[in-house]
């Protein structure tokens, strides 16, 4: 079983991205805020197979979280980080490639389907 914390401020989703990871045989962890997710992952460095990261969120956003877990894999580890957010914003995304996402996935068109498919291309046969 693989581990992954997703990071979103709006409860309702987070409970609902949280049953489809659960529900793909996954265990889940959920945070509301940027700072919960770098403690998590400082605390549970190895422990995390992959970050799912909303951007606009309360105190730091998510592409500040992003950096700074790409900015130290001795601190964070290296799982890969998956954006999901509804920026769809050229620049935004190119930002977050750069700064070491994954992939980037938008909210509004994402579905139960696509959300496993995307969660597979890293934590299955891996």
């Amino acid at each position: 079983m693989k581990t992954v914390l997703i990071v979103e401020d709006e409860k309702p989703l987070l409970d609902s991205y949280k049953e489809i990871i659960e529900k793909a045989g996954h265990m889940c962890i959920g945070v509301s805020d940027g700072y919960q997710a770098l403690d998590y992952l400082a605390s549970h460095k190895g422990e995390v197979d992959l970050v799912i990261l909303d951007l606009m969120m309360p105190g730091v956003d998510g592409l500040e979280v992003l950096g700074a877990i790409k900015k130290s894999d001795v601190k964070y580890g290296t799982p890969p980080v998956i954006v999901l957010s509804n920026m769809t914003s050229d620049t935004v995304i190119q930002d977050a490639f750069q700064l070491g996402a994954s992939s980037y996935l938008v909210k509004i068109d994402l579905d139960y389907d696509a959300l496993v498919k995307e969660l597979d291309k890293y934590l299955v046969n891996d």
